[in-house]
């Protein structure tokens, strides 16, 4: 029986390769072994497996690099892709709960899921799960263990990161780190996002001379809220010395803000979640100090292969930690960031790959 949580890369696809071991022929390639347990396991051939692959919402940078790595995947191994759907909003947990309710209806061999609530989902989750669907969640967990796999960031891990970062960009900027600092969340109750935040309370108490005066709530506005709400940080708080975003929403909100009230970059400085085209130039120009880097292009390859081989009715890791990196404006033009920042043109999961 394989370990029950792993790390997942591209190098060997760790984990995966144990499980599958028991079953690969001598010098058999790790495709020609997916596709004999999955023959075996499911009696079905791969191209005879179905699936449905399921974000937060089709709105996104983010969800949309994720779907690629899932079309990437389905590509390769020629699987039926019965949708790659999402919500139109993040904040639309009935949206998401409807578009499973339909997945359930249309009995695919597997279902990849990123949960938009850590809470609202787990009955329709525990549905799926329970009618013999095999389901990998991704990016987010949900509060049920009705799930084969879960391939995500350690966003606790990552909360710490951006503390560290933030705290790094303080000091750079004022010699000292010390000062207040404030954060943003972009919707309660969203597991990932709870585990990111207190991850940065956490990570900022390495710092005994930051101090942490505000919290404010988005409520899942992609818009205009989180604009508005760093700008009030920024009256109520003149003497602010840091901000962190927990999502990309919020980021570009604290970035727009930030510009808009005339910040001066030389004394605040301002980390966040995700990536975006405008956000990775204002990294460049400094008035962003660090970007908390996930791999959402690795969790929907990853997602798809998990899905196969639970389906082949293998014991596959039960999470899979996907890596979190910080781009700082000093390690932009590195080859890590940028396979970061650019995962469709410069990362090739695949077969045969070292």
């Amino acid at each position: 029986m394989t370990d029950r949580n792993a790390t997942f890369n591209r190098a060997g696809f760790i984990g995966l390769g144990s499980a599958l071991a028991g079953t690969a022929a001598a010098g058999g390639s790790l495709l020609s072994t997916v596709a004999a347990a999955a023959a075996a396991g499911s009696g079905k051939s791969l191209t005879d497996l179905k699936f449905l692959f399921i974000v937060k919402t089709v709105n996104s940078d983010y969800w949309q690099t994720c779907i690629a790595g899932g079309k990437a995947a389905q590509a390769q191994l020629g699987l039926k892709a019965l949708q790659f759907t999402g919500a139109n909003s993040e904040a639309n947990i009935q949206g998401q709960i409807a578009l499973v309710e339909d997945a359930l209806a249309k009995k695919p061999d597997f279902l990849v899921l990123a949960p938009t609530s850590a809470n609202a989902l787990d009955a329709t989750i525990d549905k799926v799960y329970k009618a013999g669907i095999k389901t990998i969640l991704i990016d987010s967990g949900a509060n049920t263990e009705s799930f084969d796999a879960f391939l995500a960031t350690d966003n606790h891990a990552g909360g710490v990161l951006a503390a560290k970062t933030l705290a790094e960009a303080i000091k750079k900027k004022t010699g000292a780190a010390a000062g207040q600092v404030a954060y943003i969340t972009f919707l309660s109750g969203v597991g990932s996002l709870t585990l990111r935040d207190q991850g940065f309370l956490d990570g900022i108490k390495a710092y005994p001379q930051i101090t942490v005066v505000g919290h404010q709530d988005a409520g899942g506005d992609q818009s205009q809220k989180p604009i508005s709400v760093v700008a009030d940080l920024l009256t109520r708080f003149p003497k602010l010395a840091g901000v962190f975003a927990d999502n990309l929403y919020t980021l570009e909100g604290a970035a727009t803000a930030f510009r808009e009230n005339h910040a001066d970059p030389k004394k605040i400085s301002l980390v966040g979640f995700d990536p975006s085209t405008k956000l990775v130039a204002d990294l460049k120009a400094g008035s962003v100090d660090g970007i908390i880097l996930q791999d959402p292009y690795q969790m929907g390859f990853g997602g798809v292969m998990y899905g196969i081989v639970a389906a082949a009715g293998i014991n596959v890791p039960k999470f899979l930690n996907t890596g979190v990196t910080a781009a700082t404006p000093e390690n932009a033009d590195s080859a890590l960031t940028q396979a970061l920042l650019n995962p469709m043109q410069l990362r090739h999961f695949g077969f045969g790959t070292a």
